[in-house]
């Protein structure tokens, strides 16, 4: 019984327990621990004899789990709660890679990607309430399994194949969620030139729909991930070749399906609208660099503003094309996003139009700052003004949604740096408007915005990067002889580079010398 084993001493935990601060406690078998046992890692109770639980191929088989212990058989059930915990909170959010009942499945077979299993572990513990986790932070609980799951891919550094591109993403995620931003560049790196080997015509001929279609939609967001990994260090994202732009061959309704393949395109199918809703945020990924591109040119003094405006009018007309061009059951609406509850995919359009009004308000920053419009027209100013507001608008309401509709979470880190950027844009309005309406709607919004980011902090280290940003953006609002809307090399960092540190701001005296008597109206309390 419990209460007869032999309590090991904090001296003599095992190096897993001593990280976690948590009492070591042998299991039967003498060469591990409960933890390390539970949770299906090595454990260094016994260097003699570790628990081994990853054959030569990277995969773990049935018999291997079935012939262990009942505490085995434990920590195989909190596989099975965490891995789908990742498919409801990170996937096809974030990314776009698996077919969910085919990995369900190979899980169940035992034949599942031990490197998958584990990263994706790591990404979904923090939102597990399993009593394991009991006193252990959410932003705590993936380490363990992230450590296995690098420890595990180190065997397949050197073999390119669909499963390794797989695994590097979902640990380049990872660390950017941990804040750890070299690392996430490195896997992000190393999946972009796992891929590079592995061109689409690499696919074997005997494959089936569904192999076929997780490798495209693995190209896809490895194209994602190379964009936003671009931006994040001020750089030109690296062409992956003609593969990258493949777009998914079946819509993402029929994929989440359990037998696509039994879909086909037939004639019962031709009046059926396509519901791709990844196909259709690939084709925003260009405009996106074109913008990070621009704010760098105008932060830099490279163009002129009203050079800017130029190049600016032309990727709004694109963005807005983007949208008039999608079907009316992708339009955004609520409707429309019960819709997509009803199919399970309620986060993954919320993500598809949180992306959309984000680009747009990243886009239109730099007509909040009152410099602009003393030497460019009036209408243009007010017109990018207002839309920039319009589409932070928007972001506050889907993160709204996202917190009061049911499976329409967006408990993905990403998503503070966007409602940071929307905070800003409310903050403006503050300042500067003596509209009771737009004051009333400001206030609302950064309230919800702060209660969204102190929700999501608890999750993703991450996210405190962009609640120290926006306490720095906000206290520069407060200073009297400051510019805060000015786009300088801060400004451009802050509103293109997701997870970057960023040094103290130099801002730049206001040309008008004094902020407006609304200041009053900012909050005094931003979450830390």
């Amino acid at each position: 019984m419990e209460s007869n084993r032999h309590k090991r001493t904090r001296a003599g935990a095992c190096a897993t327990c001593r990280a976690r601060k948590r009492r070591c406690v042998p299991a039967d078998r003498g060469s591990t621990c409960q933890m390390c046992l539970l949770l299906s890692i090595p454990c260094s109770l016994n260097s003699g004899s570790r628990l081994r639980i990853q054959p030569p191929n990277g995969l773990v088989g049935s018999s291997q789990l079935t012939e262990r212990s009942p505490s085995v058989d434990r920590s195989r059930e909190l596989l099975y709660e965490l891995v789908p915990l990742y498919f409801r909170f990170i996937h096809n959010i974030a990314h776009t890679m698996f077919h969910v009942p085919s990995f369900m499945r190979r899980l169940n077979e035992g034949k599942a990607f031990m490197v998958h299993i584990h990263a994706m572990c790591a990404l979904a513990a923090r939102y597990s309430n399993n009593r394991i986790f009991d006193g252990i932070s959410p932003c705590l609980r993936g380490r363990i399994f992230a450590s296995e799951a690098v420890r595990l891919c180190q065997q397949h550094i050197a073999s390119p194949s669909l499963e390794t591109v797989q695994g590097f993403i979902l640990i380049s995620y990872y660390f950017a969620g941990e804040g750890e931003v070299q690392a996430k560049h490195v896997y992000a790196g190393l999946a972009r030139l796992h891929a590079e080997a592995l061109p689409m015509s690499a696919i074997p001929n005997d494959s089936n729909v569904v192999y076929e279609e997780e490798y495209r939609r693995t190209w896809l967001s490895v194209h994602i991930a190379n964009h936003w990994s671009a931006s994040d260090m001020s750089m030109e994202p690296m062409g992956l070749g003609g593969d990258s732009r493949v777009p998914p061959a079946i819509d993402d309704v029929s994929f989440h399906m359990p037998c696509p393949e039994l879909v086909g395109e037939g004639p019962s199918m031709s009046s059926t609208p396509r519901r791709d809703m990844w196909a259709q945020m690939a084709k925003t990924l260009d405009i996106f660099t074109e913008i990070n591109k621009l704010l760098r040119q105008l932060s830099r003094g490279l163009i002129s503003f009203d050079d800017y405006c130029v190049n600016a009018s032309f990727l709004e007309n694109r963005l807005d094309q983007w949208a008039g061009n999608l079907p009316l059951d992708l339009g955004y609406n609520l409707t429309n996003i019960m819709l997509f509850v009803d199919q399970q995919l309620g986060r993954t359009f919320l993500s598809m139009h949180i992306g959309y009004y984000h680009f747009q308000q990243m886009l239109l920053f730099p007509f909040l700052d009152a410099r602009a419009a003393q030497n460019t027209a009036e209408s243009t100013v007010r017109h990018g003004a207002a839309k920039c507001k319009s589409s932070a608008n928007l972001v506050a309401e889907i993160l709204q949604y996202s917190t009061k509709i049911k499976n329409c979470e967006l408990e993905y880190f990403i998503y503070g740096h966007i409602a940071v950027v929307s905070s800003c844009v409310h903050l403006h309005t503050l300042l500067f408007s003596d509209v009771s309406l737009e004051l009333d709607m400001a206030r609302q919004q950064l309230v919800s915005n702060f209660q969204y980011l102190m929700s999501l902090k608890s999750y993703w280290p991450v996210v405190q990067y962009s609640i120290t940003r926006l306490q720095t953006f906000q206290n520069s609002c407060r200073d009297s002889a400051s510019d805060p809307f000015a786009m300088d090399n801060w400004m451009a960092r802050f509103l293109t580079e997701h997870s970057s540190v960023l040094s103290e701001r130099q801002l730049i005296v206001s040309s008008n010398g004094h902020v407006p008597d609304n200041e009053a109206f900012i909050p005094t309390a931003i979450p830390s």
